[in-house]
């Protein structure tokens, strides 16, 4: 007979399935071993570090999309140069 474990979280108890937390644990080992080598830095980073880097990481990602869109339309306006084929 299989023995289950009750834990107990915030006065109300729940039951332990060591099967699905073995596999949560494993599938959340993966994303941040992903996480850190996606992210500037990561590689030698603890977790809790790692989950600071990527916040980081996405706001400085953000900004550099909003400049670079800035700039496209910035050149979509210039006037072409005289001489310039269309459509180039």
């Amino acid at each position: 007979m299989e023995m289950r474990r009750l834990a107990v979280s915030g006065g109300r108890r729940r039951r332990i399935r060591p099967a699905a937390a073995r596999r949560s644990g494993v599938a959340l080992r993966r994303k941040v071993r992903e996480l850190r080598r996606l992210v500037p830095g990561g590689e030698g980073a603890p977790a809790r570090s790692l989950l600071v880097r990527t916040a980081d990481y996405i706001v400085r990602l953000k900004a550099r999309v909003e400049l670079l869109r800035a700039l496209s339309a910035l050149y979509d306006e210039l006037p072409l140069p005289a001489g310039a084929a269309a459509g180039v």
